[in-house]
């Protein structure tokens, strides 16, 4: 029952997308193009090398490609992609070299341009990267700070899995999201949920009442990526609150919490390993009742 929970969950999850419309049919427009630009492609490949070239043979050579991949591969999938390739050119009634060149040509088609692209673009990118340090040497002040948060009492994420509230309970350091003048801003913050309620505590800056904003909460593992889960609970800020339940968590003075400021939560995201799902806490099911 648990792991069948688990996966209606990750269903739901995945599907909270087509609530809206306007954003379903945008996303089947792009996957539409996606597939006719990668037909078309195909079909001007086998032209190339003298081999049926209509809407089916190309289909056909996607599908085993796709189905090939399927399987374990190496590095830009060599291999995999020629055995697609050719094998379904080959039960079309081509001949085995055919098939086998129209393969590995259809496959650098495939890579060569990023490859190329990407060595183009990597000086760039490295004199990006120094030009970063450098100004991060030269502006000390501007980088996060990154000193450990004091340890904190347990504290129950809303509308998160039971595995994940537990791994996440524990977790001092939170991050605040919010827009300021139509930039992202992202601060670490203490926080706290009591009764579906979330309270947070910027290290610095503080929202405006009525912004669109998020909690996010992560724990990290060392060396394997599966095992980090996470929540992002998305919501509205509201006014100042009170910071006494802050001080309490983390058992530090009342004086050394920062400015306090709630967030209604709306809905909240959480992942665990590469599963992820979404859901509404209870406290914004009950608002949109009574608005209703």
């Amino acid at each position: 029952p648990g792991k069948l929970m688990d996966a209606v969950r990750r269903l739901r999850g995945g599907l909270v997308g087509l609530r809206k419309p306007r954003a379903a049919l945008g996303a089947a427009a792009a996957a539409a193009a996606a597939w006719t630009l990668e037909i078309a492609t195909t079909m001007i490949a086998l032209a190339a090398f003298h081999l049926p070239h209509g809407v089916a043979p190309a289909m056909a050579v996607l599908f085993g490609v796709n189905l090939a991949l399927a399987i374990p591969a190496p590095p830009a999938n060599l291999g995999n992609f020629e055995l697609g390739a050719g094998f379904a050119l080959v039960a079309l009634g081509g001949q085995n070299d055919q098939a086998a060149a129209f393969a590995l040509g259809y496959h650098a088609l495939q890579i060569l341009p990023t490859l190329l692209g990407g060595a183009l673009f990597l000086p760039r990118f490295r004199r990006r990267q120094l030009a970063a340090a450098a100004h991060v040497a030269a502006h000390p002040s501007e980088v996060e700070d990154i000193r450990a948060f004091p340890p904190a009492q347990a504290a129950r994420v809303p509308g998160v899995p039971a595995e994940v509230s537990r791994r996440l309970a524990g977790v001092p350091r939170g991050y605040a999201c919010w827009f300021e003048g139509g930039a992202p801003i992202i601060r670490p913050a203490l926080w706290e949920v009591e009764r579906g309620s979330v309270t947070l505590a910027a290290t610095d800056g503080h929202p405006r009442a009525g912004t669109p904003g998020a909690l996010v909460v992560e724990s990290h593992h060392s060396f394997r990526p599966s095992l980090m889960v996470g929540a992002c609970v998305r919501g509205t800020f509201g006014g100042g609150a009170d910071r006494s339940a802050i001080a309490e968590r983390y058992a530090i003075d009342l004086s050394a919490v920062p400015a306090a400021f709630e967030l209604r939560p709306e809905r909240v995201t959480s992942w665990r390993g590469f599963a992820i799902s979404t859901s509404v806490p209870r406290s914004a099911r009950k608002l949109r009742v009574a608005e209703g």
